[in-house]
């Protein structure tokens, strides 16, 4: 799943390649990704870009200031620009055609279709959007911003991290990067952090994310990709890998379909937390 790394960059090459280009056409191939319905998706056609703004994991799209296309990829969407020739794919679920002969496609590979398209008068009409949290890099994610989310309730700081409506971006590989960076274990409840915990946290929060968005922008080199590169990561999927730190191996919580990587030296003190797998043996 992309997460705001590679969609800030995505929003860096899109805001270079599609602004002020007119849309001929705008079609969606798979009528599940279209989560609106007024205005009616051809309201785009005879408009053109104007601005492409990112709000978490949402790629917002001006045409006017009534008409926005907003695109969430989900797990496996991905953004592609490629000349109108080109043939359409069963993977493709959203074309909008541009005058200049190029398309903005909405691709996504795989059985399972989850990425949503909304056609909207204004981003808030959006409800992720709506909802959503502070963004991690912005002025307004402070020390004392990040302390005030993290005593708001008893929660687990993997899923505090990931939860949208209270930041923005973050999904479950770069804060399995972030708490690795900060030395503290995905199922230490945030509330529970003392001061010097709280700094060292929030400090990983941003230079995590700076760095990642440095890294991406440079593989990216100017082409709309967003792909998650591998370089750069020192926990995740890294499972039986020796930790950069203290040589110990990465280990890996699976709960259902999800997994998170840590290192048990670094994390939580030499010991594995347990997961799902372990209560099953019993």
């Amino acid at each position: 799943m992309p997460e705001l790394p590679e969609l800030e960059t995505m929003r860096e090459v899109l805001t270079s390649s599609v602004l002020g280009c007119a849309i001929v056409s705008a079609r969606a191939y798979r009528p599940g990704v279209l989560k609106t319905v007024d205005p009616p998706l051809d309201a785009l056609v005879g408009e053109s870009f104007r601005s492409v703004d990112r709000r978490g994991k949402h790629l917002l799209l001006s045409c006017r200031a009534d008409l926005w296309l907003v695109v969430h990829l989900m797990v496996a969407g991905r953004l592609v620009l490629t000349r109108t020739a080109t043939k359409v794919t069963k993977a493709t679920g959203l074309v909008v055609s541009l005058a200049d002969g190029r398309d903005l496609r909405l691709v996504e590979n795989g059985s399972k279709k989850m990425a949503q398209v909304h056609v909207v008068r204004g981003p808030g009409d959006v409800e992720g959007i709506a909802r959503a949290g502070v963004e991690p890099l912005s002025d307004d994610f402070t020390c004392e911003a990040a302390a005030r989310l993290l005593g708001a309730d008893r929660r687990q700081l993997k899923k505090l991290l990931t939860d949208p409506s209270r930041l923005a971006g973050i999904g479950a590989a770069y804060a399995d990067e972030i708490l690795f960076a900060a030395g503290l274990s995905p199922i230490r409840y945030g509330n529970t952090l003392e001061a010097a915990e709280i700094e060292r946290l929030h400090a990983a929060i941003r230079d995590v994310l700076a760095e990642a968005v440095a890294r991406t922008r440079r593989a990216a080199g100017g082409a709309l990709v967003g792909e998650r590169r591998a370089e750069g990561m020192r926990v995740y999927k890294r499972t039986g890998e020796p930790c950069a730190v203290c040589g110990a191996p990465i280990a890996e919580i699976r709960f259902a379909e999800t997994r998170t990587y840590y290192c048990p030296q670094c994390q939580s003190k030499g010991r594995t937390i347990a997961d799902r797998r372990v209560w099953l043996r019993r």
